[in-house]
C-alpha cells in the first residue's frame, strides 16, 4: 500500500455526535492534513467534504476573512511573527469548531502551527470531549512540489514565494512531529494521482471507524 504510518503527530478526532432512532451513534471527526502547497490538500479536502458531508478550515481564509481579529493582537503590542502563527487564530479556530456544518466533523488545514495553536487544540478537544486526535501528510518531495508550483503559473507562485512556503512547511511539520512524539500520523504518498491519494485516505478514516455520508 502506498502509505506508511509513523508515530509522529495527531490531529484526527472522533466523537459520538448522538442517537438517531435505530441507528448506531454517528462519529464526528477533525482531520489536520499536512503538506506544502501544490500537494493537494484542496482537492483532497474537496474529496473529503463531498464523501463525508465535512468543512475545510483553511487557516489562510479564516485570516482574510477575520482581519480586525489579526490585527488586535498587534495593536495590543503582541507580535507574533505572521499572520498563521497568531495567538488569535486559537479563538477563531474554536469559534468554527462549534458551528452546526462540523457537527460530523473538520478539516484543519494549517493548524496548529505553533506550540501555543497545539495546547489550545489539545485544550479544546478536551472541551469539546473529542477522543484523540489523527492527522493525514500529503508526503511530496520537495523538487517535485516545486515543479507543479510553477507548471501552475499564478501571479504568487514566484521562486521567492515558492522557496518561502517549503520553508513554511518544513518548519510546521518539524514542530508537529517534535509536539507529537507518540501520535500516529499518516504519510499518504502525494505524488500520485489525486483519484489514487483519495482512495487511500478513505481507507486510513475506514481503519479509523469513519463511515462517508
Amino acid at each position: 500500500m502506498c502509505l506508511r504510518r509513523s508515530f509522529v503527530c495527531a490531529a484526527a478526532a472522533l466523537v459520538c455526535a448522538g442517537f438517531a432512532a435505530g441507528q448506531k451513534p454517528q462519529k464526528r471527526f477533525v482531520i489536520i492534513l499536512i503538506g506544502p502547497t501544490g500537494s493537494g490538500k484542496t482537492t483532497q479536502s474537496v474529496f473529503l467534504q463531498k464523501r463525508f458531508g465535512i468543512p475545510t478550515v483553511n487557516i489562510d481564509d479564516l485570516i482574510k476573512q477575520n482581519p480586525a481579529a489579526i490585527a488586535k493582537y498587534h495593536e495590543a503590542g503582541i507580535d507574533p511573527g505572521t499572520p498563521q502563527t497568531s495567538p488569535a487564530l486559537n479563538d477563531l479556530v474554536e469559534e468554527r469548531l462549534q458551528k452546526i456544518d462540523t457537527r460530523k466533523g473538520v478539516v484543519l488545514d494549517g493548524y496548529p502551527a505553533t506550540k501555543d495553536q497545539a495546547d489550545h487544540l489539545a485544550a479544546l478537544v478536551k472541551k469539546l470531549g473529542l477522543p484523540s486526535p489523527i492527522v493525514i501528510q500529503l508526503d511530496v518531495p520537495d523538487n517535485v512540489d516545486w515543479q507543479r508550483l510553477e507548471k501552475r503559473k499564478r501571479e504568487d507562485d514566484t521562486p521567492e514565494m515558492i522557496a518561502r512556503r517549503l520553508k513554511d512547511y518544513h518548519r510546521e511539520l518539524d514542530f508537529v512531529r517534535s509536539y507529537y512524539p507518540e501520535a500516529n500520523i499518516w504519510t499518504v504518498d502525494g505524488t500520485r494521482s489525486p483519484v489514487e491519494v483519495s482512495k487511500t485516505i478513505q481507507s486510513i478514516l475506514s481503519d479509523e471507524g469513519i463511515k462517508k455520508k
